[in-house]
């Protein structure tokens, strides 16, 4: 009951905490759509690079910081096995435009980012979908510069933003099947 309960209120914080600062595709920086082109990393490759052991993505962007493209992975450090509120989460960020990706390691401590990222832990654990999949099947649509999960609707979806040249569009695939979601 006590796990139930902390899940809950972890859930319902991380939803209010990403109603928050979110940006849809269309609203994208303009000068983020410019860089992205000269990215010498995918999201996939900065996954794969950091998304070892127990390590699982849950959130992959390209940001500008201070005038710099930047690729940014999100992880849950002890996988799926720890519930959320018995795990880590961390940020590896990392000039995207280098020769080599070095990404800086951040553990959350806050409660914005452990709250979003313990929602993101909670749907993926739902799915056997993985990010990287769904980056493969979205990478159609254009060069993609996010994705992460939420509740749109009622139902567990992928938000997936791409870029085709300067213009944006983002898509929703289901949680669980990876299939596009309408509305």
């Amino acid at each position: 009951m006590k796990k139930n309960l902390v899940l809950a209120i972890v859930f319902g914080l991380a939803t209010w905490a990403s109603s928050y600062g979110s940006v849809s595709a269309e609203q994208a920086d303009q000068a983020l759509l410019k860089a992205i082109g000269s990215a010498k990393v995918t999201l996939t490759q900065g996954i794969a690079q950091v998304a070892k052991g127990t390590e699982i993505p849950t959130e992959a962007k390209y940001e500008m910081e201070d005038g710099k493209l930047m690729l940014a992975v999100y992880t849950s450090a002890k996988g799926f096995d720890t519930a959320a509120e018995d795990n880590s989460f961390n940020e590896y960020g990392g000039d995207a435009t280098a020769a080599t990706w070095a990404p800086k390691k951040e553990v959350f401590a806050d409660l914005k980012h452990i709250a979003r990222s313990a929602q993101y832990h909670t749907l993926l654990s739902m799915t056997k979908m993985t990010i990287p999949a769904i980056i493969q099947k979205a990478s159609s649509q254009g060069t993609v510069f996010s994705v992460k999960e939420k509740v749109r609707g009622g139902k567990p979806v992928f938000e997936v933003m791409t870029a085709q040249g300067n213009a944006a569009k983002t898509t929703y695939y289901d949680l669980v099947t990876g299939e596009p979601a309408g509305g």
